[in-house]
Order: C-alpha cells, then structure tokens, then sequence
C-alpha cells in the first residue's frame, strides 16, 4: 500500500479538531473526500482543509471513491451506517466512541467487520495515556495483588455540551452515560483485561440540563434550549463480574464537587491505586505507604497517537488498539446500565458475542 486515502463521514467539531488535523500531519496518507448531510458543513471543511471532494450522501462517496480507510464522526445514533457501509466498500473504520448510540447496531457493527475481514476500531484514545498504561502493567504483574473493586470516574462540576448533538436522546442515545462514561468504562475494563459481567444496577437523573437558569447560563460558549434536554446529565451503577470483581460507575455532565475528575481507582489484596491524581497504596516491609510519582508521565498527545496507530492498523492490516470486540463489549455494559435504570431493576449483561 503506497498512499493512503482517507474519507470522513461528519464534518463537524470532531472531525476538524481530532481527525483530519492529524491525517494532515501524516505523509503517507491523503484525505481524498468528505461527506455530510449538511452541505455547507461538508463544504467548509473540504474549502478549509484542501479536500478535493466532498458530498451530503456517505453512500455517494463511497461509490465514487477508493478508500482504503474511513473516519466515522457522526453523532451516537448514526455510527452505524457509515461504518457499514465502509466495511462493505472494502474500507478500514475509526469510529467515534461510543461504538453506537445502542447495542443492536454495535452488535451489526461487529458482524459486519468480521464478515468482510476489515478493521473496525473504536475511538477510546484514552488507551494511550501513559498514566493508564503503567496501572495497567502494575495490576497484570500481580504488584497490586487481586483486584475485587473499580471506582471508574468521569465527573465535571460544570461541562453540559451545548450542541444539541450532545442532548438530544434520538441523535446521541443518552447523555454522560455513553459521552463520557464510555470512557470510564472503557478505562476499568481495558485495565482488568475485560472480564465478564454478570449484572448491572444503574440510575440516572436530570437535574440541571433542563433547567432554564443553567441553560441560559450555558456552557464552553453556548447555550441551549432546556425543552430540547432529553437525556440524563448524572449517570452512576454498580456492576458485578463473574470473577467476584465489581465496578462502580460515577458519569455526569454537572454537579456539585471540588473538581472535574476523570480517572479510576482500584482495591486490591496487596495495594490499591488511582489516577488522577496517581498513587499508589501498599505496604513496605510491614509499613503502610502512600506512592506519589516525582516525575510527570510523558506528554502524549493522545489525539495524535489515535490516528496514527489507526493507519499502522491498516498497513499491518490488523486493529493495534480499541478493537470493535472491546468496544462491543463496552456498549453492552453501557445498555445494561441504561436499561437498568429505565426498568428500575438490576438486569443481566449480554455477553454472548
């Protein structure tokens, strides 16, 4: 393969700051069209970013274009289609996280990529923090003894996306649950090497986004419309495993606490851990200690790292990080939680994939 050619399928806020950035930066590839149902939106980015093509119809793109890879940045609710129908086309796909807005089209999703033999990856750039990764090889080497408990946290004090891509239930499919909590998720199960759940028990609440006083106040340079807030803005369950392992989930969009926290924290029989701040808690010849690092980790530019392992993936011709089997999986604990909460009852985790 001598260059790359790439398509993006949403030319919004997310394919111009974390996509076609860095395609740009890589010499191999060229980003050959774009697509979006809105025309000026595909325009823009095509005028802004040198892209030859553009066009309002994926499918039209796809048919026109030889694409040996593809971007997916649409909202939750429209990831599976164009990933689809690239896979069909014989492209490889990065797909915005969540997988998909529900389980049913993650589970088609995944089908689809094994069918045709291409690479679906799911985007949890998160993976490359060096941070994460050093908890990671701590808990596979034993250093923290059994893990029995998780405390996965993606919490702001104020952070209520504006856009009504974020709020509204029939484009994303909920709120911080599947926005951020993904991630939370996302970061306990790749640490624990994705162990299997027996059950969920989730609530959510909306206690701010239709508020008339927050919407006006707004947030990150907007505002919305409190009708128009038809997801939760706090998200939190308790998740069992089969190996008497248990994660509890805290997401939301806005609450009261001294500061946004988005990491993890894990107990163990020989120590415990968390990130954000990292520490570690053990004991040193009979002595109980706490372990702050001296030095900060690396700085990774995760966005980066994201889409260029994406195209390593494609030229070795197998997924490198996020494959669509752990991010299948990850939705599947995410529509657990989500139905829990709806049904008011703790409901079992679909796993049979």
């Amino acid at each position: 393969m001598s260059r790359i050619k790439v398509g993006i399928v949403g030319c919004g806020g997310i394919a111009r700051s974390t996509h076609v950035p860095y395609y740009k930066k890589i010499s191999e590839v060229e980003i050959v069209a774009c697509a979006d149902v809105d025309f000026n939106a595909a325009r823009s980015l095509a005028e802004d970013f040198k892209i030859p093509r553009y066009y309002t119809d994926f499918n039209d793109m796809f048919e026109k274009e030889e694409l040996d890879a593809v971007s997916v940045c649409t909202p939750n609710m429209f990831h599976k289609d164009p990933t689809v129908a690239a896979l069909k086309a014989g492209a490889h796909v990065l797909t915005e996280k969540p997988m998909a807005g529900n389980l049913r089209d993650a589970m088609e999703m995944y089908e689809v990529s094994k069918k045709t033999g291409g690479i679906l990856i799911i985007g949890f750039q998160t993976r490359f923090r060096p941070d994460l990764n050093i908890l990671k090889d701590m808990v596979n080497a034993g250093e923290l003894g059994e893990i029995y408990y998780s405390r996965a946290l993606a919490l702001r004090r104020w952070g209520i996306p504006p856009k009504k891509t974020f709020i509204s239930k029939t484009l994303a499919g909920a709120g911080p649950l599947f926005d951020i909590g993904c991630y939370a998720v996302d970061f306990t199960m790749y640490i624990m090497n994705f162990p299997e759940p027996k059950s969920a028990f989730g609530v959510l609440y909306t206690k701010f986004g239709n508020n008339p006083e927050a919407a006006k106040r707004g947030c990150w340079g907007g505002t919305w419309n409190p009708v128009e807030f038809e997801v939760e803005d706090n998200a939190f369950a308790l998740v069992k495993f089969k190996n008497d392992f248990t994660m509890l989930l805290e997401t939301n969009w806005a609450s009261f606490i001294d500061r946004d926290r988005f990491g993890v924290e894990l107990l163990g029989t020989k120590g415990g851990a968390r990130l954000d701040p990292p520490e570690i808690y053990m004991e040193i010849q009979g002595v109980r200690v706490n372990v702050k690092p001296q030095d900060q980790p690396p700085n990774i530019d995760i966005y980066e790292m994201r889409i260029k392992k994406f195209i390593e993936s494609v030229k070795e011709g197998r997924p490198l990080f996020s494959p669509a089997i752990e991010g299948l999986r990850v939705q599947a604990i995410l529509e657990a939680i989500y139905r829990s909460a709806v049904e008011d009852r703790q409901v079992p985790v679909e796993w049979s994939f």
